[in-house]
């Protein structure tokens, strides 16, 4: 205002000098005449300022005061608010209430959101999105369908959400508006009529299954109590703790490999079967199942998922594997081909052991599932319909089947096998496959070259 009243001055000195000039005026009186003027001039511009300005500040003032009303209310309205919420000025953020930082990770962070352009909360791929939002919320015709906008969390990663944004005011006096936000991962819970019949944090702590959640950089940011139960660490002291930590050290790069591709957006999910060790140091077999939040390709995500104890099914596993092992020794050193094979024309094996190299000159790999190879063109070519015959027989009555015939051995020698089996029924009465055992008659009570069969 100073600047003002002198400007006023000099551009009236001016005025009445070049007044004076055009006049030719010349002498004392014509001189105090035009100081007198001029100090007039001076003094009525200075009384209009002096009238003018307390307007002028004023006005200023009111608005300053109105728009600082217009925050408070705005922020006592979005505070009182269940659903996350942000009070915009334009594009610059007033406020945001618990719900929105809490959604976002972003507790106790308020101070370094309020007064940060909005767009920085925003991916920037959905910045039009956002725009646009802005636009219609400026011109009051906002559209049916929900706005679909990115927010970033703290752990870089993104939250896909169903946006609104109201204008505060309709005589546009200012730009506030109320941006609301719900996430698509939400939008289909049930409704409210049965939200308040369960308590879903309590669900998922009494699953035996571990429930957890990672962060973007690979940190735990979600456990249930079944980790604790399990593994016997504390939840408190496991969270912000990298999960590779937890894992057998063998298992780690095979893991790492899998959640490395998870958080970057590689690829939706993974299953894998790894060893967590305990506070002991015991290990435990787990199947984990995971999958990213986020349904965009090559975007950083969190990574939410499960792991199932399969420690016992692995002990029975291990168990299995070392009676097979057992058997199989046991097998081996028995004088006959001990076999499971498929009740077919070809007389597919599935099974035999070491034995058949000395009954038949082959050995096992031979003549398991082999197409180019089977048990049928071993036998002798005028028992096989024979055999194929008799086997048919015993096994529609019942009984198991008993019977001596020809085989031609590696080198192309009859010789005479005798074997004894059985039928393999399912509990519905079909037939799945025979077992049996074949061993060589070692006298020569029988003829080779007879067509007889026993």
């Amino acid at each position: 205002m100073s600047i003002f009243i002198f400007s006023t001055l000099i551009i009236s000195v001016i005025f009445l000098v070049i007044l004076g000039s055009w006049y030719n005026i010349q002498g004392p009186f014509l001189l105090h005449i035009v100081m007198l003027i001029s100090a007039a001039v001076a003094i009525f511009s200075a009384a209009i300022v002096i009238t003018v300005q307390p307007l002028l500040f004023t006005k200023t003032s009111r608005s300053k005061r109105d728009l600082t009303k217009e925050v408070a209310w705005g922020t006592e309205v979005s505070s009182a608010l269940s659903s996350p919420a942000a009070v915009l000025d334009g594009y610059v953020v007033k406020f945001v209430n618990t719900p929105f930082l809490q959604t976002l990770g972003m507790v106790d962070m308020s101070d370094q959101i309020i007064g940060m352009p909005f767009t920085n909360l925003i991916h920037p791929a959905d910045h039009q999105n956002f725009a646009e939002l802005s636009a219609e919320a400026l011109t009051g015709k906002p559209k049916n369908d929900a706005t679909k906008i990115r927010l970033i969390c703290v752990d870089g990663t993104t939250l896909p959400s169903s946006a609104s944004l109201t204008r505060m005011r309709e005589d546009g006096q200012n730009n506030l508006m109320l941006f609301q936000f719900t996430p698509t991962s939400a939008s289909n819970l049930l409704s409210n009529d049965y939200e308040s019949q369960f308590n879903y944090h309590n669900i998922v702590d009494r699953l035996e299954e571990i429930v957890f959640q990672l962060s973007a950089e690979g940190k735990i940011i979600f456990l249930n109590r079944a980790w604790e139960n399990m593994l016997e660490h504390t939840v408190q002291d496991c969270l912000n703790k990298s999960l590779l930590d937890f894992f057998h050290p063998e298992d780690k790069p095979m893991l790492e490999a899998r959640l490395d591709s998870l958080t970057k957006g590689k690829r939706s999910h993974c299953t894998i079967e790894a060893r967590l060790i305990s506070l002991r140091g015991d290990p435990n077999w787990i199947v984990m199942r995971a999958k990213t939040t986020s349904t965009a390709t090559g975007e950083s995500t969190s990574v939410i998922g499960t792991m199932t104890d399969i420690q016992r099914h692995k002990e029975a596993e291990a168990s299995i594997v070392t009676n097979r092992r057992a058997a199989n020794s046991l097998l081996s050193h028995i004088p006959g081909m001990v076999y499971r094979c498929r009740n077919d024309r070809s007389w597919t094996f599935e099974f035999v052991n070491e034995g058949c190299l000395d009954v038949t000159g082959y050995d096992t790999f031979e003549l398991i599932n082999n197409p180019n190879l089977n048990f049928n063109l071993i036998i002798h070519p005028d028992d096989r319909a024979a055999v194929w015959e008799s086997v048919k027989e015993q096994i529609s009555n019942g009984e198991e089947f008993k019977l001596i015939y020809r085989i031609i051995t590696r080198k192309g020698e009859p010789k005479l096998v005798q074997e004894h089996g059985r039928g393999i029924f399912s509990s519905t009465g079909e037939l799945l496959a025979l077992e049996g055992f074949i061993t060589e008659i070692p006298d020569q009570r029988y003829n080779v070259n007879s067509n007889q069969l026993h």
